[in-house]
């Protein structure tokens, strides 16, 4: 397999025998399954060498008038402990703002949306708590200072956590349906992650497939617009796409760099060891940061009435940008969002119901090289110094 940059190969690789490339996805993947078995999740990182910073979740909510079934997509960036946040810290938040609502489904979106801004506001509560001084203040303070209550790994750590879940960041991807199987609420902050809702009234037609998400980065023109209106005057707090020229995503948790005044990158989150991964790409777009926030943690929700899809088959894919980047290695044949989401659920529509694991395998062998032997193994395990390609967690529901 050739390789990419300085390293260009070529690298070795297995061929494995067609009877053993189910095995073998699997063996790759961690995989979880809800009570009911009509949720899985998967997430694969091949590479030996590199850290899987997707997370996801599959769990049920019981509440007073039964059990809710959430499924999230967690796609960590810089890191992964505000994502590693997020599994922990968000559950219980949108359990106790779900409670009032069991009477009333109008408030769902509300509450879904609200739990994302409350468990961004801890994250950053936390961290002012190390740092409480005015900014005039921590100006002044010596970077000895600032050091020694930041990187506090040899007294636990707590600090150096804190601090590392605003450098880090994480984009979410998730769906909520209640105990009647009636209602369907998908959430979504940030880019790359896409939700789709497989659907066919009869057995002899094709699936259609809706995507229920939106894409918030700066390719996006209407988030574009938006924050050059929320930033008049600043023409660099969006260029070549990105934010502050830096960030691809406008939404996320966590990236309080793009969040917080200027002094905290330059003073404080430069100072964190270790902590982001080029320094020097946080320090060339400090200068630009003049009136944040940048980045907002105001998520988007999509309400979809599952009533009027009670004559049909139905079924949710939900995926991190990864499985969309397995498409796009081939500048010669990219296709579009559109037609790739028509692709899966043809090709897990058929079967999803009778074996959602085979679904699973289908959809993650397809986007690794479909029936191309070859390219399958290589994939799964050539043996590159760097990674070959991004993160990948896949979730399929039956409704």
């Amino acid at each position: 397999m050739q390789g990419y940059g300085s390293d260009r190969g070529p690298w070795r690789y297995r061929l494995f025998p067609e009877h053993e490339l189910r095995a073998q996805i699997l063996k790759r993947c961690t995989t979880n399954i809800s009570s009911d078995g009509r949720s899985l999740g998967a997430s694969l990182q091949p590479h030996v060498g590199s850290v899987n910073e997707d997370r996801y979740l599959i769990m049920d909510l019981s509440l007073p008038n039964g059990v809710w079934s959430l499924n999230c997509v967690f796609d960590g960036h810089g890191g992964h402990e505000t994502a590693d946040y997020l599994v922990s810290e968000l559950p219980s938040l949108l359990m106790a703002g779900l409670l009032p609502t069991v009477t009333n489904l109008e408030g769902v979106s509300d509450v879904l949306t609200r739990a994302i801004f409350d468990v961004d506001e801890a994250i950053t509560r936390d961290f002012l708590k190390i740092f409480p001084e005015e900014v005039d203040e921590i100006a002044t303070m010596s970077d000895i200072t600032v050091k020694a209550r930041v990187n506090d790994q040899s007294s636990g750590g707590l600090n150096h956590q804190k601090a590392l879940r605003c450098l880090r960041g994480s984009t979410i991807l998730l769906t909520l349906v209640d105990p009647t199987k009636k209602h369907l609420w998908v959430l979504n902050l940030g880019d790359g992650l896409v939700a789709v809702l497989g659907s066919r009234r009869d057995a002899s037609l094709q699936w259609n497939a809706s995507i229920l998400s939106d894409n918030h980065n700066g390719n996006n023109p209407a988030e574009a617009d938006r924050i050059k209106r929320q930033h008049p005057g600043e023409p660099e707090c969006i260029f070549n796409d990105r934010v502050l020229g830096n960030l691809a995503v406008t939404r996320a948790v966590g990236d309080h760099s793009f969040k917080l005044p200027r002094i905290y990158a330059e003073k404080i989150f430069l100072n964190v060891e270790p902590g982001f991964r080029v320094p020097a790409a946080i320090a060339s777009f400090i200068p630009r940061n003049l009136s944040p926030p940048y980045v907002s943690n105001l998520a988007s929700v999509h309400y979809v009435d599952l009533h009027e899809q009670s004559s049909c088959d139905c079924f949710i894919v939900m995926c991190s940008d990864g499985l969309v980047d397995l498409y796009m290695d081939d500048p010669d044949h990219v296709e579009s969002l559109t037609s790739l989401v028509q692709k899966w659920v043809g090709i897990a529509g058929d079967v999803v119901k009778d074996d959602i694991q085979e679904a699973m395998l289908r959809l993650l062998r397809h986007a690794l090289g479909a029936e191309d032997i070859d390219s399958v193994s290589r994939m799964l395990n050539v043996d590159m110094p760097v990674p070959y390609m991004d993160d990948t967690t896949v979730i399929l529901q039956v409704l």
